[in-house]
């Protein structure tokens, strides 16, 4: 082992110097070997207490659907394409982690990008029983909507959440799928409710998305509805799982109801037939209007040239000249 010396100074109560020789480099072959002592010694007590998958499903679904609050924090949404995508959230990936048990999961900010404004995260989740691995990586912006670089607490902020995502996607695709589907589409039909419940719900949506700052046309806009008697169970569930991403950090207000995001082709203005080659009619009172040359005396349809000094119609010196 390779260290080194140095010496500490101390005094004893009688004011006696006392030196203390400490190690003050530590060798980094030590901290491996220390590192893969550890994890071999979690690698052997997993493969010695194996999970059961079907217990780990229960726990996943009980605690799921413990309450309807825990349900709505089961799932997120973000717009994509002009509608709401529904998926597991940030919350249910840590419910399957601690319900799947012999797994590790780690994740850092592995880049700051302050010029292309880009932060990004990696995280590893480790299933310790199988001894097998996922990687998963996720890039958030670090600026406004004006383009405007955040502030150092905001890019602080920016980075835990990216982890929090990147830590949730290695969970879900590190996880067997069949152990935690049911738990999410349990949690989906807890917070949907029934018809009864619906007016109440639609008020309730609107009210919670107001604290922040969010408009009734925005949800309009978002959902593709034109008020709020159009909005169904199913739209319900995508406002609670919206509502759920934004109090979990795992989206903005900005990113939920940008319009740019989440407006439907209805807001865009369509072209017909694009690609067609007819020429665009001329402004009135143009000399390319036929309306000038017939009022000219010309004839009608063929706008009578229009001549001006030193133009090639007139000017013989200027005739040959290439345009």
């Amino acid at each position: 082992m390779n260290t080194q010396k140095t010496k500490a100074v101390e005094h004893d109560e009688d004011g006696v110097v006392i030196e203390n020789t400490l190690p003050a480099v530590i060798d980094t072959g030590m901290v491996a070997t220390m590192v893969r002592a550890e994890l071999d010694t979690q690698i052997a007590t997993a493969r010695q207490y194996p999970r059961d998958p079907k217990m780990a499903r229960k726990s996943i679904m009980d605690n799921a659907i413990m309450d309807e609050q825990s349900a709505t924090e089961c799932m997120y949404a973000m717009p994509r394409a002009g509608k709401p995508i529904r998926g597991p959230s940030v919350r249910l990936a840590e419910i399957i982690h601690q319900a799947w048990g012999n797994c590790r999961v780690e994740a850092r900010v592995i880049d700051t990008d302050r010029v292309n404004k880009i932060i990004t995260a990696e995280a590893t989740f480790h299933d310790l029983q199988t001894n097998s691995a996922m990687r998963s990586v996720v890039q958030r912006r670090i600026s406004d909507k004006r383009g405007r670089l955040y502030n150092d607490d905001m890019i602080v902020t920016t980075g835990n959440a990216a982890c929090a995502i990147a830590r949730r996607n290695a969970i879900l695709a590190g996880v067997p799928k069949g152990i935690w589907r049911p738990a999410y589409e349990a949690a989906e039909q807890y917070v949907a409710g029934d018809i009864k419940t619906l007016s109440e719900r639609r008020a309730a949506a609107i009210k919670a998305f107001a604290t922040y700052g969010v408009t009734p046309e925005q949800i309009y806009a978002t959902l593709d509805v034109d008020s709020v008697e159009d909005i169904s169970l199913d739209d319900i569930l995508t406002l609670q799982a919206m509502f759920a991403a934004l109090k979990n950090k795992e989206s903005t207000v900005e990113e939920l109801f940008d319009a740019r995001r989440t407006a439907g082709a209805r807001s865009f203005d369509v072209v017909k037939n694009p690609l067609k080659d007819d020429p665009v009619p001329a402004p009135a009172g143009t000399v390319d209007d036929p309306s000038v040359g017939a009022a000219e005396g010309g004839e009608q349809g063929k706008p009578q040239a229009k001549t001006t000094k030193g133009s090639p119609a007139t000017d013989p010196d200027q005739s040959n000249i290439p345009y």
